[in-house]
């Protein structure tokens, strides 16, 4: 299959996705990811999910998952600053605290995590918008990739095609 075509429905996916669905998405990269260490977490119980969408208890890299789609700047940093905060007062030995998005973070956010980065120098922090999570996800075998978008690859790929060229007829 043609690798950009490919990237584009990926990449469209993930943009697409909300809530639960995008931490599903995001669960089922880090295992593939991780494969002998990443566990899943959930809210539950009145402690929540005590600011860890999921981690990995060996390496001691835990993750927060979040859809930003059409979310304010303000709103945005203020999520990662709650869960950063939150993740290191509830998890002792954190190595690295990775944010995982839907979008595109603008300027203005990577540099609240960059001034993060400075406040928790012992701390690896890592942002990864829909483009970073695409380009992981792309690096694995096509079967694996509709596995971890929870789609059928082949008949997406038709399906654009088709749509493509109906596009260059009209044009």
């Amino acid at each position: 299959m043609n690798p950009a075509t490919l990237k584009r429905i990926v990449e469209d996916r993930i943009t697409n996705l909300d809530g639960h669905t995008f931490q599903s998405l995001c669960d089922r990269l880090c295992i593939k990811l991780y494969p002998n260490d990443y566990t899943p977490v959930r809210a539950g119980g009145p402690e929540g999910d005590l600011k860890n969408d999921g981690y990995c208890p060996k390496a001691r890299i835990f993750f927060a998952a979040h859809a930003t789609r059409g979310e304010t700047i303000n709103k945005t940093k203020g999520k990662i600053k709650s869960d950063l905060e939150g993740c290191l007062e509830k998890h002792p030995r954190i190595t690295s605290w990775i944010f995982l998005t839907n979008d595109t973070l603008v300027g203005e956010v990577e540099k609240f995590a960059d001034e993060l980065r400075e406040k928790h120098p012992d701390l690896t922090i890592e942002t990864w918008g829909h483009k970073k999570i695409t380009e992981k996800i792309c690096k694995f075998p096509e079967r694996i990739i509709g596995e971890i978008v929870d789609l059928s690859i082949e008949a997406t790929v038709e399906i654009t095609a088709e749509i493509d060229y109906a596009v260059k007829l009209i044009t």
